[in-house]
């Protein structure tokens, strides 16, 4: 199942055709499926070309824009996303890019549903019994070339009041929404840093009990959807912002996708490092968080490490 980035867009559901089994492990439970095996030479672009659906400088405007939108007072943050165009010679295929993805980030959400793959590496919501977990993802550093200057970015990550201000909107935001629906709630007072292959981001874990007259599970995650962290905040001014900054339907990307059963019990993550794939054509999407002393060169810098996740998936040899 999925919830598109805007909310009032209906959710997609589809029954899976292939045995799913579930996997346990101390601190959390990962979704297995099966991907059947591709052939030896399908999904091996020969050629392929890139071509952003909007200029950079068009896109380091519209941040210029947010950024002033936010200094004013109209609202604490936007994301605003790019979406990047690839053409290749041969169709791809999506159980490629999936086991691509799989190889490098072992620890993230594997998707391919409804035309989108992806490997996001935040939860917006999973439930089991009456115990729940979020993990709000916000603030964004490159990772270093060495042991050293890894050390210094996320040093520097963890100390940048731009990249903690991101965060505290996100991590006030996941807490107001489960607050009244728990018994307890706990989140680590300061965000950690999750390391990726190639990005490090701050990251608050938040896991709860529920009342025992709780919202049923898709309430609770449609109470959260779409978070801060792919919208911004307050979620109606940051809708206003987007629809008049990026003007295109964003479908699935910002949205969440995953599983739910018969017994109110699910997992969905936040539909972000991925790509829509038809046939020959992939369009990719990123999306940074604005806050007022955002810097547009900076933020398309990182929409630029950001690629690195999805990119090699969809062209490796």
């Amino acid at each position: 199942m999925a919830f598109p980035f805007q909310r009032q867009e209906p959710i997609r559901l589809a029954v899976p055709a292939r045995t799913l089994s579930l996997e346990e492990t101390p601190d959390h439970r990962r979704l297995l499926a099966s991907v059947p095996t591709p052939s030896a030479k399908s999904g091996e672009p020969g050629a392929f070309a890139l071509r952003p659906s909007e200029p950079p400088e068009q896109w380091c405007g519209s941040v210029a824009d947010a950024a002033r939108a936010v200094r004013r007072g109209e609202l604490r943050k936007a994301v605003l996303a790019r979406r990047i165009q690839m053409e290749c010679d041969t169709d791809i295929q999506p159980s490629v890019v999936l086991r691509r993805l799989a190889h490098s980030f072992p620890s993230a959400y594997l998707f391919s549903a409804f035309g989108l793959v992806g490997a996001s590496p935040e939860l917006l919501l999973a439930k089991r019994g009456r115990r729940v977990e979020s993990r709000a993802l916000a603030g964004t550093i490159r990772r270093g070339g060495d042991a050293e200057s890894d050390r210094r970015l996320a040093s520097w990550l963890q100390e940048s009041g731009k990249n903690q201000e991101e965060h505290r909107v996100l991590r006030e935001a996941v807490l107001d929404a489960l607050t009244s629906s728990t018994t307890w709630i706990k989140a680590n007072e300061r965000p950690e840093t999750l390391k990726l292959a190639n990005v490090q981001h701050l990251m608050t874990r938040v896991r709860a009990e529920l009342k025992a007259d709780h919202p049923p599970f898709l309430r609770l995650a449609a109470m959260l959807h779409p978070t801060p962290a792919v919208c911004g905040w307050p979620r109606d001014k940051a809708y206003e912002v987007i629809e008049r900054l990026e003007g295109w339907d964003r479908g699935l990307y910002g949205g969440a996708l995953g599983w739910v059963d018969a017994e109110g019990n699910g997992c969905l993550c936040v539909t972000i490092r991925c790509a829509e794939i038809h046939g020959k054509n992939a369009t990719m999407y990123v999306g940074n968080g604005i806050v007022a002393d955002s810097d547009p060169k900076e933020e398309l810098a990182e929409t630029r490490a950001k690629l690195g996740a999805i990119l090699p998936a969809l062209i490796a040899p």
